[in-house]
């Protein structure tokens, strides 16, 4: 039997998602892995792989738009499974920031066989702007944004990367 060929491939603007992505890389020795930032990706290889892990952080709701440049530039040629990963700041992912890539995966007969999300500390946006776009919301909705934030410091943590090298384990071993 020949050994899963698996490439993981993220944007990270702040470092949140690439520590996710590492640690799946790191839970998934048994297989043949190659962990890639999105940037240096050649789409045309995206048929090599069984499986493709897809991750970002995410932005205004949204992952980086780097992703759906190298989706778009890889049709026809896409391998059959996607894994979608991301960070974000909110304590629930009320987003969809996958969906214009799951429209094309799912118009190309691809499947996504998992998902993973992961909080993040907000580090892209200095401190000041973050607070000044606190006060702006409504009073209701700028305590729980305040709470938020703190619960969100240094994350991701030791068990956020600990459960993303799960899942990924997990995932794969249950394909």
């Amino acid at each position: 039997m020949s050994i899963l060929k698996i490439l993981i491939t993220f944007f990270s603007n702040t470092g949140n998602t690439e520590k996710v992505a590492k640690s799946m890389k790191d839970g998934l020795t048994d297989y043949d892995v190659d962990l890639i930032h999105v940037n240096d990706v050649d789409p045309t290889t995206l048929s090599s792989y069984e499986i493709v892990f897809l991750g970002s952080g995410v932005y205004a709701s949204r992952i980086d738009k780097s992703i759906l440049t190298m989706i778009k530039k890889a049709i026809p040629e896409l391998p059959a499974k996607f894994v979608y990963f991301c960070t974000h700041a909110s304590l629930k992912l009320y987003q969809e920031p996958f969906k214009r890539i799951t429209d094309i995966i799912k118009k190309h007969n691809c499947e996504i066989v998992g998902e993973f999300d992961c909080v993040g500390e907000n580090l892209g946006i200095p401190l000041d702007t973050q607070l000044a776009m606190l006060e702006r919301l409504p009073e209701d909705q700028r305590e729980k944004a305040k709470k938020d934030r703190v619960q969100n410091k240094g994350r991701p943590d030791e068990m956020d990367i600990e459960n993303a090298k799960n899942f990924a384990i997990s995932l794969v071993k249950n394909l």
